[in-house]
């Protein structure tokens, strides 16, 4: 019933026959399964600051990001080609290319994201615990004791892609989507049940615990759906690594930009300060999730009627589904400007002061929204390149926003200069995709 409600609404979105094909088989459950994760992240969030406070949280959720930041480096384009290349193999029937593809690439991966993890590892111990030449600070042995999350989870977003690559989108977001926040949720509250408490380092361990049960299922879907043996493997070595060497600067400036926030905040400010931020930083979030959604139903149609130069309904398609996402956006952002004390009281009444944070934030993202999807626009149509080139122009602004106001301001001052640099960026973008390409992906259409 649910389903078909979806199914009837999204093809309001939907006029090209084949995309139209794909939405019960692919497109809605894959929205569906995305969907657990926005519903079960926000109660993970607001577990974890009632039972830790701000301070630990700030600790905690810094850890990850600063492991998330390794981990994405580590990766170094080899996802995105596991995407790109087993959708182009499969389809051309390069069976044997496909299967040395998986081989050389989970090899190398799987050897960079160790080195890295170990490397830092080895430099904390070193320079931290024994020479005394870096500072200890409250984030060093959480950062240490994380560092084996990053090649478990390099292993998770390799695997996921390959799955995508070969047209199993539902059950390859399903690990990371349900499995993994469903695992801790369900750990938090046995913990919060039977100790009466959480503290860092139990939130620390869990959530590890839920990265190895994590890649161990999507590794067992991999393997049930995939039969490589007998199949002899090709290798195209040389043209994988320019690719992969092609990636590296997009990921680190991609990386960079959106973490760039915390990292200052963390290095000019306390954790509490921090924790207040992050979950500001959240609960704005929460407000991308019907562009999010509409983003992945119109990027195949975005792609082939830009193909077909078909300006006229790839225009009217991109206005019309910008003015539904802010449609159904525009009540949540009333909603969270209007109770923002409340929402953020939700994670215990220390968190309140965050509200201001929250509004600002939120405000950042109305104009995110009212800009439509230009960074799925700007992939689809070849010019990526600009989003790179916004996006290292905008670290470069939040260092230098950060730095002005965050001392005196606080976490309100991160929020400015976050929303300020997602403001420049989405401009930017605009103007260089209507530019090239002569579409204008904002709401006024």
């Amino acid at each position: 019933m649910v389903k078909k409600l979806i199914e009837t609404f999204l093809r309001l979105f939907i006029k090209d026959d084949k995309d139209r094909d794909n939405l019960a088989s692919t497109i809605i459950p894959s929205f569906l399964v995305r969907s657990g994760y926005f519903i079960l992240s926000p109660i993970i969030m607001i577990v974890l600051t009632r039972a830790m406070g701000p301070a630990d949280y700030g600790i905690y959720n810094y850890t990850f990001t600063f492991i998330f930041l390794l981990m994405n480096l580590s990766s170094y384009g080899f996802e995105v080609m596991g995407l790109k290349y087993t959708s182009s193999y499969l389809a051309t029937g390069k069976i044997g290319l496909w299967k040395g593809l998986y081989n050389w690439s989970s090899r190398h991966l799987l050897v960079i994201s160790t080195l890295i993890a170990a490397g830092t590892a080895l430099f904390i111990w070193v320079f931290v615990y024994i020479l005394h030449l870096v500072p200890n600070t409250t984030y060093t042995l959480p950062i240490l004791v994380c560092c084996s999350i990053i090649p478990i989870y390099t292993l998770i977003n390799f695997y996921a892609n390959l799955l995508r690559g070969q047209g199993k989108s539902t059950i390859s977001f399903l690990p990371d989507n349900i499995v993994k926040p469903l695992f801790l949720l369900i750990t938090l509250l046995v913990f919060l049940l039977l100790l009466g408490r959480i503290n860092l380092y139990t939130a620390i361990g869990l959530n590890i615990l839920s990265f190895v049960v994590t890649l161990v299922v999507i590794f067992m879907i991999f393997k049930r759906t995939n039969n490589l043996q007998g199949i002899k493997a090709e290798y195209d070595i040389p043209v994988w690594k320019s690719f992969v060497r092609s990636m590296f600067v997009l990921t680190l400036v991609n990386t960079l930009s959106s973490k760039l926030d915390t990292i200052m905040l963390a290095s000019i400010k306390d954790s509490t300060e921090l924790g207040i931020y992050n979950v500001a930083e959240k609960y704005a979030g929460s407000m991308l999730f019907f562009l999010y959604v509409m983003n992945m139903i119109i990027a195949p149609s975005i792609s082939r009627l830009n193909t077909l130069n078909d300006k006229e309904n790839l225009q009217k398609m991109i206005t019309r589904t910008i003015r539904w996402v802010m449609l159904f956006s525009l009540p949540v952002f009333i909603l969270i400007i209007l109770f923002s004390g409340q929402i953020m009281s939700l994670s215990g009444t220390r968190f309140v002061g965050g509200k201001t944070a929250l509004i600002i934030l939120c405000c950042g993202q109305i104009i995110n929204i009212a800009f439509g999807p230009v960074s799925y626009f700007a992939l689809m149509t070849g010019n990526e390149k600009y989003n790179t080139l916004y996006m290292g122009i905008g670290i470069f602004i939040n260092i230098a926003l950060n730095l002005l106001l965050t001392p005196s301001m606080g976490y309100n001052g991160t929020a400015i200069a976050a929303s300020c640099c997602l403001i420049f960026w989405n401009t930017a973008m605009f103007f260089t995709i209507k530019r090239k390409t002569g579409i204008r992906t904002w709401i006024f259409g």
